[in-house]
């Protein structure tokens, strides 16, 4: 009778895992259009760079548990597809780069990773 209840315990569990799962998964798909992964040059930091259907980037630093918001694009986002360049200046400072085509709308963001 008590390894029965252990059984459905541990079932109902699992289903719950599988259930946010999924979840997850859907959300991404959902509200991420493309992602960029960049690590700094030791390797001590990795950052995110997920860009919603408005191509408006959003940045988040890589954590063990998944993921910190460090930036949001300040701006309405854009009519074309885009995608901003990463320059490392140390392992918890970078440059984000945007060069269009035209020369018309390059910008250019200083990034501090907080502590």
């Amino acid at each position: 009778m008590m390894k029965i209840k252990w059984i459905k315990y541990i079932a109902g569990l699992a289903a719950l895992l599988l259930v946010i799962c999924l979840f997850q998964s859907c959300c991404d798909t959902l509200f991420v259009a493309s992602r960029d992964v960049y690590t700094s040059p030791q390797g001590t930091n990795t950052i995110i760079i997920e860009y919603d259907h408005v191509c408006r980037p959003y940045v988040y630093q890589k954590t063990w548990y998944g993921k910190r918001e460090i930036w949001i694009y300040p701006r309405s986002g854009f009519m074309e597809t885009v995608s901003f360049g990463v320059e490392w200046l140390s392992e918890d400072k970078f440059r984000m780069i945007y060069d269009d085509k035209d020369d018309e709308l390059d910008e250019e963001y200083f990034i501090t990773i907080p502590e």
